[in-house]
């Protein structure tokens, strides 16, 4: 019998796990495997690639390793230039801008200026490396950057939230073949988080717990786990939006990504490694998009357990997805947890030197 579960936390979404067929003989079936495309700009069209200074957008930030620690670049040297770790740069056409053009309106046309900051990350000066080829330190490197750019943000005035994400493909809307992170903030709350921090919000007033710490004692050794560290655990929601989509939440209460310990750090780029190329593994080179979910660090009463999510972009959505918001999961979260698992755990295995 099909049937439709709920999400964790936004009462309002449903996902439904039919059960017409059996799902993992028919996995080759389930998986469009959509390759990267070639169809991608050349790393001589690249505006991040070392030898595309006069192409690239406005660098903001330069960091180099220099004896095994990530150190900022203030003076660049045309040598450093060339052999630079992380670079931050501002996008050049960036969603929301720093200057408002003051244009108010109510409904029925709501409008307001779209007013923030865009910024790039690039984890490599490495044109053909993908996000889940990146090394356990680069990882790291690229965590601390991330951390780094948060706490300066929200020190920022008009600086309400900060998305941070990632995609790979074209149906990730990942135009760049360089692997890179977007960082976006807004003077607002985005829907899904202020969602998700809403029944965080009633949930501590009512029962005094947190309902992501809730969850992850539930999930804990059960069949949607894929792997967990002293720090993190890797799992696939109850409830997905997307085919194979997984998150990964510190197994501890946190609330903002900007106070993980160094430590903590290092942990999550060693998970988050493992995942990625378990989930290469399992799907193929294909389209995903990654997100934090992080508290909005300057309304205290809308804090929510941070973490990332996950999203392979394996199968395309139908009108009932788009129109219905009802979202259809194929195989179900347990095989999918079977699947991703097995092939994480070998890639954390290799990582740390056990295989």
């Amino acid at each position: 019998m099909s049937e439709l579960r709920k999400d964790y936390y936004v009462p309002d979404k449903y996902v439904i796990i039919p059960n017409n067929f059996d799902q993992l003989d028919k996995f080759s079936e389930m998986i469009h495997n959509q390759q990267q495309s070639n169809h991608k700009r050349n790393a001589e069209d690249c505006p991040y690639c070392p030898c595309s200074v006069d192409k690239c957008d406005n660098l903001v930030l330069s960091f180099v390793v220099k004896d095994g620690i990530l150190q900022r670049l203030y003076d660049t040297t045309e040598e450093e230039n060339e052999t630079w770790t992380i670079r931050v740069f501002e996008c050049k056409n960036p969603i929301v801008t720093s200057v408002s053009n003051h244009q108010y309106s109510d409904r029925p046309f709501y409008r307001e200026p779209a007013c923030g900051y865009d910024l790039i990350v690039v984890p490599t000066p490495k044109h053909d490396v993908a996000l889940s080829e990146l090394s356990v330190d680069q990882w790291t490197n690229l965590l601390l950057v991330l951390q780094d750019r948060v706490r300066w943000l929200y020190s920022q005035r008009g600086v309400t939230y900060v998305a941070i994400y990632a995609s790979r493909g074209l149906n990730g809307d990942n135009k760049i073949k360089h692997p890179h992170f977007h960082i976006t903030t807004f003077s607002a709350i985005p829907p899904i988080i202020e969602k998700e921090a809403k029944t965080f919000h009633q949930s501590m007033n009512e029962s005094g717990s947190c309902p992501a710490c809730d969850m992850i004692g539930s999930e804990v050794n059960g069949p949607r786990q894929l792997f967990s560290t002293d720090n993190f655990i890797t799992l696939v929601p109850w409830a997905p939006t997307y085919n194979y989509e997984f998150w990964i939440c510190p197994r501890k209460h946190s609330t903002f990504f900007s106070k993980a310990t160094q430590k903590e750090i290092k942990d999550l780029a060693l998970v988050v490694c493992s995942s990625l190329r378990g989930m290469d593994k399992v799907l193929g080179i294909t389209d995903f998009s990654i997100a934090f979910h992080i508290s909005p660090e300057k309304k205290n009463s809308r804090q929510l357990h941070w973490h990332l999510e996950i999203y392979p972009l394996v199968n395309s959505w139908s009108g009932l997805e788009r129109g219905f918001g009802i979202f259809v999961n194929t195989p179900t979260p347990e095989d999918s947890a079977k699947l991703l698992g097995e092939a994480s755990r070998k890639e954390l295995a290799r990582l740390i030197g056990v295989l």
